[in-house]
């Protein structure tokens, strides 16, 4: 499913249409607190801000706080520990010497460091139509299941501590970065406990409940699959 925030679709009604066009039922609307899109594939998350060139060069102006608000949006990316996060630059980047007086070396400068300090992936389209296509694109790889392969799927270290040992098994479930998994063992104190929890007890509880350890409630969708995980019968091929 891909989730556009209201916002954005408000505003680029061409991208909301293309995607509808070629995804029908698996685009919706709905408010973000985090970016412009939200892409829920079977086989993984992503969360996509879009700026255009105006939008990224206004987005660096000194706000209220002293900082940009391009500085605090990546900030709110950075707590994402279960999705990979991408931002757009849509439009051409010879605008900048063109058409404006920034410094063209220092907005590069900042997106070299966005990608480096924040971890983002940095993509850049010529258009509108280039952000519809690449979206779309992504949305597809994250639903494309591998072939399956007999392999060992992860890989532990007889050096680590028991608490490291209990990150690595919880982190194990799907779409739990570290802060939440080591907020899950704050909350419920071991590993059974957090298993014994994710299989009894409702959503919402869940989320409330670690929301006291993460500072902010984990996405519904992270305890929803966490949850499945757990109380999933499973039938292996021989």
């Amino acid at each position: 499913m891909i989730f556009v925030d209201s916002k954005e679709a408000s505003k680029s009604k061409s991208i909301l249409e293309m995607l509808t066009n070629v995804l029908g039922q698996q685009v919706g609307i709905k408010n973000l607190e985090v970016g412009d899109y939200l892409l829920d594939g079977a086989e993984g998350m992503a969360v996509i801000e879009r700026k255009t060139i105006n939008d990224l060069l206004n987005s660096l102006k000194p706000d209220e706080s002293g900082r940009g608000r391009i500085w605090s949006q990546l900030d709110r990316f950075s707590e994402m520990d279960s999705f990979e996060k991408i931002l757009i630059i849509e439009g051409w980047l010879g605008a900048i010497r063109r058409m404006t007086e920034w410094n063209e070396a220092s907005v590069y400068r900042v997106i070299e460091s966005i990608q480096r300090y924040y971890e983002v992936i940095v993509v850049y389209t010529p258009d509108w139509k280039g952000t519809g296509a690449y979206v779309i694109a992504k949305y597809k790889s994250l639903s494309e299941k591998p072939e399956p392969r007999d392999i060992r799927l992860r890989v532990s270290s007889a050096s680590m501590t028991p608490e490291e040992q209990a990150l690595y098994i919880v982190e194990g479930l799907p779409r739990v970065g570290p802060s939440l998994a080591k907020a899950f063992l704050k909350t419920y104190g071991s590993v059974r406990n957090v298993f014994n929890a994710l299989a009894s007890k409702p959503i919402e509880l869940l989320r409330d409940e670690v929301a006291k350890f993460l500072g902010r409630k984990p996405p519904e969708v992270v305890i929803r699959n966490a949850k499945d995980i757990i109380v999933r019968e499973v039938k292996l091929e021989d």
